[in-house]
């Protein structure tokens, strides 16, 4: 071939590549610039969307933490709460020391001053020495506290004549109001003689119910009429007034003045 058409044919591929190339290259570089704009669009808008969810997320995270920490907060007061309560229970057994008591647990009970069904007055003191069983109720009631009377008449005269064992009988009234001691007096007589009926002012009475952790309330009040809801408990005193056990309704006559019995039996009694 001739050295121009090879001068010729080489300037013009040259020519070629040089127009070819820059275009390629512009090419490239507006596909690269704009994949760039398209990445930085997406993450412009990744970034509002983020904000967003925080702004919408922010309030429910209040929704949701504020009753935590409420929850928390009672939670925390009531475990305080039950560990004072603690830490000031005294232990029988931990206190004055008279040489009787030696039952360990919280103290059920405590002192009291009331008057009997013949005006006398009569504290925790007078009844130590001697088994007791004491029931909490009130001479109006209609059905539940004249059957449990009864029950605890028919129990206390099993434990004297089959055992020989002889527990005294205390009745406290929970509504003071209209148990006088007349009242009382006139409202055992019809069960048995030998129960000590307890009354004596509003305040003192629920003292010794509190002491006891026994529950009424007055309900259906219509002027002086009225019933008293109760726990129905009856609580089986050592000799020291300490409480070793608590009968509800389910005991009959019978089982009751047999676990009295055998309680008084495991002291020797």
């Amino acid at each position: 071939m001739p050295v121009s058409k090879v001068s010729l044919f080489s300037i013009g591929k040259k020519s070629a590549e040089s127009l070819f190339f820059p275009r390629r290259y512009v090419t490239r570089m507006g596909f690269h610039s704009s994949s760039y704009m398209r990445a930085a669009k997406m993450s412009n808008e990744g970034r509002r969307l983020l904000l967003g969810q925080g702004q919408l997320e922010s309030p429910l995270r209040r929704v949701y933490l504020i009753p935590t920490v409420i929850l928390g907060g009672i939670g925390g007061a009531f475990i305080f709460w039950h560990m004072n309560d603690e830490k000031r229970a005294i232990h029988k057994g931990q206190g004055s020391n008279d040489g009787c008591c030696t039952m360990k647990g919280p103290v059920i009970g405590g002192p009291f001053n009331l008057i009997d069904s013949h005006g006398r007055l009569v504290t925790e003191e007078d009844l130590r020495g001697g088994w007791i069983l004491l029931y909490f109720g009130y001479t109006s009631s209609p059905d539940v506290g004249p059957a449990e009377l009864l029950k605890l008449a028919k129990a206390i005269n099993t434990l004297e004549s089959k055992y020989g064992i002889k527990v005294r009988p205390v009745f406290v009234t929970i509504d003071p109001q209209r148990d006088t001691p007349s009242q009382l007096r006139a409202y055992l007589k019809e069960f048995d003689e030998r129960i000590m009926g307890l009354t004596g002012p509003v305040g003192a009475v629920r003292q010794m119910a509190h002491e006891y952790r026994v529950y009424f309330k007055k309900v259906e009040e219509d002027g002086d009429d009225y019933l008293v809801e109760s726990s129905h408990n009856m609580y089986l005193m050592n000799p020291c007034m300490e409480i070793v056990r608590t009968f509800g309704l389910e005991y009959n006559a019978e089982q009751l003045s047999e676990q009295i019995h055998n309680e008084s039996r495991k002291t020797g009694a």
